[in-house]
């Protein structure tokens, strides 16, 4: 069973993906979000703050705190996915520009202070690249023992990625930061992290005829024009894209299973095993490397999900969207 009144830091690059998690994560009755953090990725840091205060609003919850954090990886200059997620990251959608605080905390100094104050219950998620949670990892760093769990979306650990041939986009985008988010899990004390990559979002697909039927359920409802419209208008940039590719019309639910994950521990399964990143190499850099042979001798320091039930989590991210609309 989900973890009841799971207390949440999000940590986002907010694209479309990010989005439609941020949807997810406000609809969910058992999670309380105590802020969201803000990174560059699939867009520059100003685009995704500025997105993610817009999605909160949609959701109807203007008043989680956003939290600014860094504009660019720890060692590399910033590349975004804007082939991806559209110019502005939320793809061909267009909402109101939202307010903005006038005291917004930064990303670091709200992470680690919140982990102090609520020692052992947070579940941290991070669905874009690592560089908020190395640069807090760095301030403090015993944060690792503060947090009930880190969840993040990223890698590739059985597959090939999706940015290389080699390495997924999140941990290709700032590899040093994420080498050291890994190697600093799996001591003794340490909360687990939870590695939720592409072996198991490739097979979460939102397509089409979900969204129709979500629209079908939320007839009536007083919030479902603006919130249908807004998923049917973020998706299509993306279902054109791979309509083009493969002849056929799917979104890829990277950052909502993560998500969803972080809330019901139960949708994916896990195994552990030593991770480690490739910082220095040509051809592979950003490559997660997961040790299923145990070469290394290494202790684990990643729970790795390798298993997802993949129809139960779009069932439950339609029934969180319907909520949406209905409250």
């Amino acid at each position: 069973m989900p973890d009841a009144k799971t207390l949440l830091i999000l940590d986002v690059d907010t694209g479309i993906d990010d989005a439609l998690g941020l949807l997810y994560a406000c609809a969910a009755p058992q999670a309380t979000i105590l802020g969201v953090s803000t990174v560059a990725g699939n867009v520059d840091l100003t685009r995704a703050t500025r997105n993610t205060r817009a999605v909160l609003a949609l959701a109807g919850r203007p008043e989680i705190p956003v939290w600014p954090g860094c504009a660019r990886p720890i060692m590399r200059e910033p590349e975004d996915a804007s082939e991806i997620h559209g110019g502005s990251g939320l793809g061909n959608a267009i909402l109101p520009e939202p307010a903005v605080a006038a005291n917004a905390g930064n990303a670091i100094d709200e992470i680690v202070a919140a982990a102090k104050a609520h020692a052992g219950e947070i579940v941290l998620i991070a669905t874009g690249p690592l560089t908020n949670v190395a640069v807090a990892l760095m301030r403090e760093p015993e944060l690792p023992k503060l947090l009930k769990r880190l969840v993040l979306m990223g890698g590739a650990f059985k597959e090939g990625g999706n940015t290389t041939p080699a390495a997924e986009f999140n941990i290709w985008h700032d590899p040093e930061a994420a080498r050291i988010v890994f190697q600093s899990f799996g001591g003794e004390g340490s909360a687990p992290l939870v590695a939720v990559g592409l072996d198991v979002t490739r097979q979460t697909l939102l397509l089409p005829e979900h969204l129709r039927d979500l629209a079908r359920r939320c007839e009536g409802a007083a919030h479902a024009p603006a919130l249908l419209q807004f998923l049917q208008d973020s998706t299509r940039h993306y279902f054109e894209r791979v309509e083009k590719r493969e002849g056929r019309r799917y979104f890829v639910m990277h950052d909502p299973l993560a998500i969803a994950a972080a809330i019901d521990p139960t949708l994916i399964d896990t195994a552990a095993v030593a991770v480690d990143v490739e910082t220095t190499g040509t051809l592979a850099n950003g490559m997660t490397l997961a040790d299923w042979r145990g070469v290394w001798r290494r202790k684990p320091n990643a729970q790795v999900a390798v298993g997802v039930r993949a129809e139960r989590m779009i069932e439950d991210f339609i029934a969180a969207m319907e909520r949406l609309a209905r409250r």
